[in-house]
């Protein structure tokens, strides 16, 4: 409370109105007491002057001496405190010394005199009045009276209970006036610091009313002129902060921003994913504990060099490609910090790639099968015509190579369109080891002195796929089990039920897959050149048969040990109740 403007106005008010009723009470204490003083010089005055008639009129009748003079006039006293005396005609008095005061000087003039002053004889303040005793013979003594001048305070005491009386009434009006007062003048200011901490803590809709036309009351209309002003901006700046939160989440890309010294001010969606970090939990961190190193020097040169840089990062984020673009952040024509948008390019790079292997693939595939024709061809022109049967057997050899081209051609526009999802697949139930027979069959007279062995597993068994394309997976398995399994050797095909799938194996007993080739067999053109270089094949054949597996639903794994051989497992889903309606 003693904080409070209201309790300063109202103070500071009763301090003025005390000062002024002090000055006044003094004052006017002041003049009465020269009233007073003045009236009892007077009245002192007065009784001098009728003693001394009495005293003439007395030396008139007959001559009397100044003791007797002296003796007449004790009966006029009228308080013990009072003195009487008379004077000689030169103004002296027996017992006193010195000359004589200025009052008897006046009377000894012929005048009446008076004084205020200090008696040394009674120590105290004492008025005077002198008068001459005139006779027939002239001036023949004066009569000197005093009285105390303490009798004018006692006067002046008797009024002080009412004037003390008036002064705290007088304090007490002040107090309520200046309560009145200070309250009229600070309610609205109060009004207005309540709204003010209002609009601080967020309250953008409470409304100021001050219904006065002095300053308060344009202050009042001010400020709730400025909080509407404030709440529109508030409320622009928000939407425009959703908008951009909004785009900046919806990004695909990531965004970073800090400030000027470093600290983290913004972190998208995009970035928590590619950076592995937490919005909420970075926000305010230095760059550097929370960012890699990379990133947090680009940032920093992009703050203390002003320019915009590009780089591409191949190890910033979980061992992806990243592409990196940091600007700095520009306002009111300063540095505020550094933006940076980063774009996982991984895909991009790792499609570059796989474009260039492929091409350097495709080009040693076609390489072998051209240059044979070419050089049979040219072989034939240069006269081997003329031999029939040396003709015969290259063109058969041509016509080999010529297979061996559209089969590769063929080879790469499946598994084209099986890795775009541009082969669509007649889905139906399909009898699993009818088809299993049936492939085993055919691709019987393929094995020569191998053996083929069907391991039969439960009967009709059926599974949800497209029956061609998985006859195209059993015929690349066993195919590939038979090329890499030596003459005399054994190829097992089996099926099986397990958590409510149907599994699927090819197996064999040849030469095996090295450990370190295991990870790559299903990519494209994949040969492992120890284990399969009597192999011809492109090497797409796997590739295919992974895409075809993945677009029914199913994986395939593959187990295999160097001279103990290799198993190939399908899993499949099983086909239900309803599945035979069911069409790509």
């Amino acid at each position: 409370m003693r904080g409070s403007i209201r309790f300063k106005l109202i103070t500071t008010y009763v301090a003025l109105a005390a000062l002024s009723l002090t000055v006044v009470t003094a004052v006017v204490l002041w003049g009465l007491q020269r009233q007073y003083v003045s009236i009892y010089e007077y009245v002192v005055a007065t009784q001098a002057k009728q003693i001394s008639t009495v005293l003439s009129e007395s030396a008139d009748r007959r001559s009397i001496s100044r003791e007797e003079m002296e003796t007449l006039a004790q009966p006029f006293k009228w308080r013990k405190e009072a003195t009487i005396a008379v004077l000689d005609g030169r103004g002296r008095h027996p017992g006193r010394t010195g000359p004589p005061p200025p009052e008897v000087l006046a009377a000894l003039s012929g005048k009446e005199g008076r004084s205020v002053r200090f008696d040394p004889d009674t120590r105290q303040e004492r008025v005077f009045a002198a008068a001459p005793v005139r006779t027939a013979g002239g001036l023949t003594a004066v009569v000197h009276v005093s009285v105390p001048a303490v009798w004018v305070s006692r006067q002046l005491q008797r009024l002080l209970p009412w004037v003390g009386g008036a002064l705290l009434l007088g304090l007490a009006a002040a107090w309520v006036v200046g309560a009145r007062l200070a309250r009229s003048l600070t309610d609205p200011v109060e009004t207005l610091t309540r709204a003010a901490e209002r609009l601080r803590e967020g309250d953008l809709e409470q409304r100021v009313t001050i219904d006065t036309g002095d300053e308060i009351g344009r202050l009042g209309a001010a400020f709730q002129a400025m909080a509407d002003r404030l709440r529109t901006t508030i409320h622009g700046l928000t939407e425009e902060r959703n908008k951009i939160e909004a785009i900046l989440a919806g990004m695909v890309d990531a965004v970073v921003a800090t400030d000027r010294s470093g600290r983290l001010i913004m972190v998208n969606r995009a970035a928590e994913d590619l950076l592995g970090v937490g919005r909420d939990a970075c926000l305010g961190r230095m760059a550097e504990a929370v960012l890699p190193v990379a990133l947090t020097a680009m940032l920093q040169d992009a703050v203390g060099r002003e320019r915009v840089a590009a780089q591409e990062l191949p190890a910033l984020a979980r061992d992806r490609v990243v592409e990196v673009h940091c600007a700095p952040i520009k306002g009111d024509g300063e540095v505020a910090g550094a933006v940076a948008v980063l774009r996982d390019v991984s895909e991009v790079r790792r499609g570059e790639r796989l474009r260039r292997e492929l091409t350097a693939n495709v080009s040693h595939e076609l390489r072998t099968p051209l240059t044979s024709i070419k050089g049979f061809a040219e072989t034939l022109l240069g006269g081997a015509l003329r031999d029939e049967a040396t003709c015969r057997r290259f063109l058969q050899i041509i016509d080999a190579e010529a297979d061996r081209l559209v089969k590769l051609v063929d080879d790469l526009m499946d598994l084209s369109r099986l890795e775009s999802k541009g082969a669509p697949l007649d889905l139906a139930p399909v009898d699993l080891p009818a088809l299993i027979e049936e492939m085993v069959a055919h691709l019987r007279p393929l094995a020569g002195a191998r053996q083929l062995v069907v391991r039969a597993g439960p009967s009709g068994m059926m599974v949800l796929g497209d029956r061609d394309r998985l006859a195209q997976v059993l015929t690349n398995l066993i195919d590939n089990a038979i090329k890499f399994t030596p003459e005399q050797g054994l190829v097992n095909i089996g099926w099986m039920e397990r958590n409510g799938e149907v599994q699927l194996s090819v197996s064999d007993n040849g030469q095996g897959i090295p450990a370190s080739d295991l990870p790559h067999v299903f990519e494209r053109f994949y040969k492992a050149d120890r284990s399969r270089s009597t192999s011809d094949g492109s090497g797409l054949g796997l590739a295919i048969t992974r895409h075809i597996v993945e677009a029914h639903g199913g994986h395939i794994a593959v187990q295999s040990h160097e001279g103990e051989g290799t198993t190939f497992t399908v899993t499949l889903p099983r086909a239900g109740s309803g599945d035979g309606d069911r069409g790509g």
